[in-house]
């Protein structure tokens, strides 16, 4: 599902919870008035249109845990999308190279120069101490460019941008 049509959806179930909010009030408003022999049948539909009311809150609540859900799930599945496109590139082209296939990923997440050779310390290993040292950089700005090297790539941290790296490369689970 894509943004515009969740936030529709989104738009509409708020429309429709006011509206069955404003729709409680006014039989709620009904029930509570004292009733004579004619308005006896006023007061029983009046309480099964509350339970209709009752019923259409849960199905709203169900719709919209649904909606979440089916949105984190949208999610990872674009996630596992995107490592299996990174394999496929790996092995349809073995010819290019898997250095290759790194530098067109940092390309698309849009590393400096700076950036893609403190990557590759990363992948090679290296700690921050260790990479600060090498480039002659203070440990604070090699922090801060692999910061920005997760998330550019919208990793969480040393391991995950290592594994996303490595994944291709490992035979498949059987």
């Amino acid at each position: 599902m894509d943004y515009e049509r969740g936030k529709k959806q989104m738009y509409f179930l708020a429309f429709y919870a006011i509206s069955l909010i404003i729709w409680i009030v006014e039989e709620t408003y009904t029930l509570l008035q004292p009733a004579d022999a004619f308005d006896r049948f006023r007061v029983l539909i009046a309480s099964i249109e509350s339970l209709i009311v009752v019923s259409s809150f849960t199905l709203l609540y169900l719709l919209v845990k649904d909606l979440r859900s089916a949105g984190k799930e949208i999610e990872q599945a674009q996630q596992i999308i995107s490592q299996y496109k990174v394999k496929n590139q790996l092995l349809n082209n073995p010819q290019q190279g898997y250095a290759h296939l790194m530098n067109e990923e940092f390309q698309k997440w849009k590393f400096t120069p700076s950036e893609t050779e403190v990557a590759i310390f990363i992948l090679r290993g290296f700690s921050n101490q260790q990479i600060a040292s090498v480039r002659e950089k203070s440990l604070r700005t090699i922090e801060n460019q692999t910061f920005a090297i997760y998330q550019k790539s919208g990793m969480r941290g040393k391991l995950e941008f290592i594994s996303y790296f490595i994944n291709p490369l490992l035979p498949e689970e059987d």
